[in-house]
């Protein structure tokens, strides 16, 4: 994708390779900083559609939900794990209330900061991208969902017995099925 992606603006902005007024290091500074555009916008995009996509996997996009097993929001988060991100006023009990008290926004901030926690404590763990574990290509992606589904010890112990300990949620999803399914985005 980001071969195309550079591709495409190279032919776009073939002028800054062209023009003859310009010297060559100002073209190749240029081309720099377009493919450095080009790189972070792509990255955006995938960002947002995986948040989007675990949003749906996890409450349909429904930023009101609350399941069965008392996880609430649109990415489904347990008191606990809120806590541990310092969301220390929300609880179950007040967002049935008041779902206010968690907008669809700070819902948004909590999961990107849930992100770069799990990365954090996932940080020894990167030799594993690439591995094919159960029939399924471990990426940066599958771990980050599947840290969010049974947090990062659990996906540790899957990684280490490469497989054979693959726990389920309460609802019956497993680290595996998490790791498959979201595989194909570029973070």
């Amino acid at each position: 994708m980001r071969i195309i992606i550079i591709t495409f603006i190279l032919i776009l902005f073939s002028h800054v390779c062209t023009a003859p007024a310009i010297d060559f290091r100002s073209k190749i500074s240029k081309l720099r900083y377009l493919t450095e555009y080009a790189e972070k916008w792509h990255h955006e995009l995938e960002y947002s559609r995986f948040v989007n996509d675990l949003g749906r996997r996890e409450s349909g996009n429904n930023w009101l939900s609350v399941n069965r097993i008392g996880c609430f929001g649109e990415y489904q988060f347990a008191e606990s794990t809120l806590r541990y991100l310092g969301y220390k006023k929300v609880t179950l009990k007040k967002f049935k209330a008041d779902p206010n008290i968690f907008p669809r926004e700070a819902q948004k901030d909590a999961l990107k900061l849930l992100i770069k926690v799990n990365l954090h404590l996932l940080r020894g763990y990167d030799h594993f991208i690439g591995d094919t574990i159960k029939g399924t290509v471990i990426t940066k992606s599958g771990m980050i969902a599947a840290a969010h589904l049974g947090g990062a010890w659990t996906l540790k112990q899957y990684l280490n017995s490469n497989g054979r300990i693959n726990k389920k949620d309460v609802l019956g999803t497993s680290i595996n099925d998490y790791l498959r399914k979201f595989c194909y985005y570029d973070l």
